[in-house]
């Protein structure tokens, strides 16, 4: 289970000779980290008397960080698991198992690219109205929901042509 892991074991694990944990389990393991970057930014705008016009929003963008966040890590551990389906699959030979196990490997990356794009809305969001001590935090939660989209997009794409390949 990759939210378990350490981030050495993780990054061991990705880095080993194993297809997974592969690039769609680092994309949202990626949009996860930015999550975790925009709930920061908001608790530091949380209380904060420069802030009073803003606290009820990033109050509200601070909990759905927080949800997304851990939603993020379950669909991490679910790519791999994808992965290895689409893997066992194709040594069946069974069109309709490879077919399947494709469709469960596009959904997967299709939730972490939209839950990276709406992490990426809502860390501009923070840009502008949460405590500018962490704007650099806030940019850089956007530039990592960006990469993870564009990755789970790579992930959804490569599997979208399998699965035409197959007819």
């Amino acid at each position: 289970m990759i939210k378990k892991q350490t981030i050495e074991d993780f990054l061991k694990d990705v880095g080993g000779v194993k297809p997974t944990p592969g690039g769609g389990a680092v994309a949202a393991v990626t949009a996860s980290l930015s999550a975790a970057l925009v709930e920061m930014v908001c608790n530091l705008t949380i209380g904060r008397k420069s802030y009073p016009e803003v606290q009820g929003r990033v109050k509200e963008i601070s909990t759905r960080m927080q949800e997304v966040r851990i939603e993020l890590l379950d669909l991490a551990d679910a790519d791999s698991e994808a992965f290895q389906k689409v893997m066992e699959s194709y040594k069946s030979e069974d069109k309709s198992k490879i077919k399947a196990a494709l469709y469960w490997a596009i959904e997967i990356p299709q939730k972490v690219s939209t839950l990276a794009k709406e992490i990426g809305e809502m860390a501009m969001e923070v840009s502008k109205i949460g405590n500018k001590n962490a704007h650099s935090d806030a940019m850089s939660a956007e530039y990592l929901a960006n990469a993870a989209f564009e990755s789970a997009e790579e992930n959804i794409e490569i599997n979208k042509k399998s699965l035409a390949a197959l007819g």
